[in-house]
């Protein structure tokens, strides 16, 4: 995720709220790993949604403490920013899997009369045909402006 701020001041000692930014930050790498996992063993949709959901939460709550916290605790602005991106798109991600129309975790699509069938579908005499004019003038032999 995003690395943590170097930490100032005499004899090296964090600041207090880095303390908190280390912990938001432990959590929300445990809720990524979690969410990376279930998306690679293809875990179903429900579960898949609890897990994007709660790594929503916890990339929502460092992006908040950060946007509080920056000014006071040394974190670049940066950081801020690109946590909120991050939370916006993992927002996104849970919403869509959640809702069914996420990739990973999404219905599959129908099957086709075909399918169902067993067979596949026959090209009709139409589309064998080369440069065949359709319109108004078509008659059954042609059209008579193509003669």
């Amino acid at each position: 995720m995003t690395p943590v701020p170097q930490a100032g001041g005499p004899g090296g000692n964090a600041p207090p709220c880095m303390e908190e930014f280390t912990k938001l930050q432990a959590e929300t790498d445990k809720r990524a790993k979690a969410a990376k996992a279930a998306t690679e063993r293809k875990a179903p949709r429900e579960e898949l949604c609890k897990i994007l959901q709660a790594f929503e939460g916890a990339i929502g709550k460092w992006a908040k403490y950060v946007k509080e916290q920056s000014a006071s605790c040394g974190i670049p602005p940066k950081i801020g920013e690109q946590l909120a991106a991050g939370h916006m798109n993992i927002a996104n991600n849970a919403k869509a899997v959640c809702s069914g129309q996420g990739v990973a975790g999404g219905a599959p699509k129908p099957p086709t009369l075909s399918d169902a069938l067993g067979t596949t579908s026959m090209p009709t005499p139409e589309a064998n045909r080369p440069n065949v004019a359709t319109g108004t003038f078509d008659t059954l032999t042609g059209t008579p402006l193509g003669r």
